[in-house]
């Protein structure tokens, strides 16, 4: 299987992504990547796992509301994620901002069930195993990718 020239940088990109993930974020790279705010981690139907929220100091779309690309870790105790464009460091995710919105309703049953935020086009991934799920999979899907190009391209000669 060999890539088009568009999907082999695609590539590229995502195993630099994966290496930078691998060796985890410096305080350098934390300290110049965007926040990520109201966050949440979703798939779409053809299985992009991405976070969307409020993203603040951007290189690009400064502040704004957002979807990342493709998701490689997430550590959210640790308060960061990459994806296979940047690092983020992550503010309050969407679930706690949930959590707050339901107590301020006075911890009222019906009104906290009642509060929920998806994208459209995307199912939210709320299990924090099935995130890590996807996520490990999706790593060595790359890798396999790669490979497979680089032998095409080799055959080819």
């Amino acid at each position: 299987m060999k890539l088009s020239s568009q999907d082999r940088a695609w590539c590229d990109k995502v195993l630099r992504a994966i290496a930078a993930a691998e060796a985890g974020p410096s305080e350098a790279d934390l300290a110049q990547a965007p926040v990520l705010s109201d966050w949440k981690a979703a798939i779409s139907f053809d299985g992009h796992v991405m976070l969307w929220g409020e993203v603040t100091d951007h290189p690009l779309l400064g502040t704004a509301s957002s979807t990342t690309s493709q998701l490689i870790p997430i550590d959210s105790e640790a308060g960061w994620s990459r994806t296979a464009s940047r690092w983020y460091r992550l503010g309050r995710s969407i679930d706690t901002l949930a959590a707050e919105l339901a107590e301020s309703l006075n911890g009222k049953k019906a009104a906290a069930d009642a509060i929920r935020f998806t994208l459209p086009g995307f199912m939210n991934v709320d299990d924090p195993a099935l995130l890590a799920q996807l996520l490990a999979t999706y790593i060595p899907r790359v890798r396999e990718i790669d490979a497979a190009d680089r032998d095409a391209r080799e055959r080819e000669g």
